[in-house]
């Protein structure tokens, strides 16, 4: 008897610690500071898919930028999927299905872009392949003084990213289109983001939020990164239909992340990881706080609950 019992909790205990799903931010939580997976993450995951697990990234980028990092995973063998631009679409990888929730025309677009101009923001209009860029002068100057520093060749592009006032991101958005007239613009769009200094950043949200009230989600991605996406879509709504859809268990699917856009997927599952560097406000947040994105902090709490 003691000998079937112990074959009983050996298979509850295996049955608990396989997870339904592992849900990841990209920037700041699954790759590095240089865009990369780190090789134990990587095997890790794998691993995990092996035993059934599902993964999602869970990004404000589109599929151009993440179905390379999906494959990457092996996510197109095992069956993964792509929770794309904040949760406005995703993207069964195994498929190759897309399954497009919203998107924004120019009644959603045109006032907070003209917003944001008039506050002499770098803004964006981001749609599947590309962005239409507007650059104040001011930030041009700064953007041209970089250049020159860094010596980047005649061909890199002026947009600015999370991280620096020079990002290249053409591997996912090749068309990018600078211009200087909101009538430049060509719909629909995806989201609007706007790249500045930290502190700018922070006021900004609240800005948009007092003269725009409940008409968008606005959300940190990073400290220097702002998106404005349509009212009622985020990556904690699209994750809730996702779980429905599949039938995972809200205490079977971890969640992973460091920005303020992760937070709405925090609050639907029991466990939600904070990354170790995110800002307090995320940390708070969460139900857990790991390891840094550098340090691996998603395999440490996926050590910490013996999932490998």
């Amino acid at each position: 008897v003691l000998f079937f019992f112990f074959l009983y909790i050996i298979f509850k205990w295996g049955e608990w610690t396989m997870l339904d799903a592992i849900v990841m931010d990209m920037d700041g939580t699954l790759l590095d500071p240089n865009n990369k997976i780190l090789p134990e993450t990587k095997a890790a995951l794998i691993a995990c898919q092996k035993q059934g697990t599902k993964l999602v990234l869970a990004s404000g980028r589109s599929y151009t930028r993440l179905l390379s990092y999906a494959k990457e995973l092996e996510m197109d063998v095992y069956g993964g999927y792509l929770l794309e631009v904040d949760g406005i679409a995703y993207y069964d990888v195994q498929k190759d299905e897309r399954h497009v929730l919203k998107q924004m025309y120019k009644e959603d677009v045109e006032p907070v872009f003209a917003y944001l101009m008039h506050k002499n923001c770098e803004t964006m209009a981001v749609f599947n392949d590309g962005l239409f860029d507007y650059i104040p002068d001011h930030i041009m100057e700064k953007k041209k003084a970089l250049r020159n520093a860094q010596e980047y060749p005649k061909d890199f592009p002026w947009t600015g990213g999370p991280w620096s006032w020079l990002a290249d991101m053409r591997d996912g958005y090749p068309k990018i289109t600078y211009i200087k007239d909101l009538s430049e613009i060509q719909y629909p769009v995806n989201k609007i983001q706007t790249i500045e200094d930290e502190e700018v950043t922070t006021q900004l949200a609240l800005d948009i939020q007092n003269e725009f009230k409940d008409q968008y989600e606005v959300f940190r991605t990073c400290p220097r990164e702002l998106e404005v996406l349509p009212k009622g879509y985020s990556k904690g709504a699209t994750l809730v239909r996702m779980m429905d859809m599949f039938g995972w268990d809200k205490d079977k699917v971890f969640t992973f992340g460091d920005g303020e856009n992760d937070v709405s997927m925090f609050g639907v599952v029991t466990h939600s990881f904070a990354m170790g560097q995110a800002m307090d406000y995320v940390k708070e947040k969460a139900a857990h706080v790991t390891k840094s994105n550098v340090e691996q902090g998603i395999v440490a709490a996926l050590k910490d609950f013996n999932i490998l």
